[in-house]
């Protein structure tokens, strides 16, 4: 009996897992682990709301126990994401929050239709038109806003893209 109270009682002082690499008070609004070996992650997160300020969003790319490129580093962030909306012949479509970053386009998308249902990361040279990174989420692991608040009050109203709203996503092939 001793021994089932040690593992309930572990089991409670741990804290909640954050998703993704957002921090357990935020909210992803994108989060996912990538394919390949380095099984890294990517996320999109929202700082809790507070009643006297904007929320503020940040970009995580790494490990949860090594973040290589978090952005912005501080300040104001509404302003640096954008949002567009995607749409492609038939019923597919989707979404990319992407922000500019040291002469570099990251781009994180969702696109589904009927039987096709992809995610992932883009990273392109500024100005070029194809990406020189793409890489896949693992789609068990997609992580998408499900806030409709935090959609309305935020996301929905940053600027769009006019590169990926006229050209559509910059794949690498």
């Amino acid at each position: 009996m001793t021994a089932l109270a040690l593992v309930c009682f572990h089991a409670s002082a741990q804290k909640p897992q954050a998703p993704g690499l957002c921090a357990a008070n935020e909210e992803p609004v994108f989060s996912c682990t990538l394919q390949g070996p380095g099984r890294k992650m990517v996320s999109l997160c929202a700082s809790p709301a507070a009643a006297q300020s904007e929320r503020r969003f940040h970009y995580l790319y790494g490990r949860p126990s090594k973040i290589e490129l978090r952005y912005p580093a501080s300040g104001n962030s509404h302003e640096t994401f954008t949002f567009t909306r995607l749409r492609y012949a038939g019923a597919t479509g989707g979404y990319a929050h992407s922000f500019i970053n040291k002469g570099f386009k990251y781009i994180v998308y969702s696109v589904e239709g009927t039987g096709f249902k992809e995610s992932g990361l883009l990273v392109q040279r500024e100005g070029a038109l194809r990406a020189n990174r793409e890489m896949h989420c693992q789609s068990s692991t997609l992580i998408k806003l499900k806030n409709n608040d935090l959609w309305n009050d935020a996301v929905s109203k940053w600027n769009v893209d006019a590169d990926i709203d006229a050209h559509g996503l910059p794949y690498a092939n």
